[in-house]
């Protein structure tokens, strides 16, 4: 059996990069499953999951990397268990949790600006991610009705893993046994999500940019020196 963890936010790949280098460790993104599910070479796997969510297609893009894949998945909540990740875990074909994991199914959200056209267009746009979240959860069969889970999703609010286990979210808490803990003894948020702004992006293009001209010099000096041990040769 090979564990692969998807911790912290999830994030594109280009995304990650920058973070990464930052300083930021616990990310995730597509490409940091897609190599462990290649190095895991149809053997069972285990999704290690302890994220707040992120970029929900980056959720869906793991989803499908995990239901193609060709060995035995199984996802397994082992603290938070929130947001785009829940949408990653539903693409195992078992999803379970330890208990006291504090787990959150919402509604997408997004920052939008413009007038009130604009506005109306990012509701309907909003709705129908929504839609689509909807349609993830109930693919799998055994989840309460759609009224149901929008009544969930519109309160915003964690939930144990006793209520998702009710709910059909999740197929099964494992680990001791004995009552779990309280949601609301956790600690209500994870905290806000990272913020990648465009000085991050330029000050990292502009790291790269001098890591090729570093190189170049190594390069052109490498290439003096033959021509100069050469002409001693000669």
């Amino acid at each position: 059996m090979v564990d692969i963890a998807l911790r912290g936010e999830l994030w594109d790949n280009d995304s990650a990069d920058i973070l990464r280098w930052w300083g930021w460790r616990d990310i995730t993104a597509p490409m940091d499953i897609q190599a462990a599910l290649d190095a895991a070479g149809g053997d069972e796997v285990t999704l290690l999951i302890n994220s707040p969510g992120g970029d929900m297609t980056v959720g869906t893009e793991i989803r499908s990397m995990l239901r193609r894949y060709q060995g035995k998945t199984t996802a397994l909540f082992q603290g938070y268990g929130a947001s785009a990740a829940t949408l990653a875990a539903t693409g195992c074909q078992v999803i379970q949790s330890e208990p006291g994991a504090l787990l959150c199914y919402h509604n997408p959200s997004a920052a939008s600006e413009g007038d009130y056209h604009d506005m109306r267009r990012s509701a309907e746009a909003l709705r129908n991610a929504r839609d689509c979240v909807l349609e993830v959860y109930t693919s799998r069969g055994g989840a309460k009705s759609r009224e149901e889970l929008i009544t969930l999703m519109d309160k915003n609010i964690w939930i144990s893993p006793s209520q998702a286990l009710d709910y059909g979210l999740i197929d099964e808490i494992v680990g001791q046994a004995g009552a779990e803990e309280d949601p609301a003894a956790f600690v209500a948020a994870a905290g806000g999500r990272i913020r990648l702004t465009a000085a991050m992006r330029q000050q990292y293009q502009d790291h790269l940019e001098d890591a090729r001209r570093e190189e170049q010099a190594k390069e052109r000096a490498k290439c003096a020196m033959a021509k100069l041990r050469a002409l001693a040769n000669f």
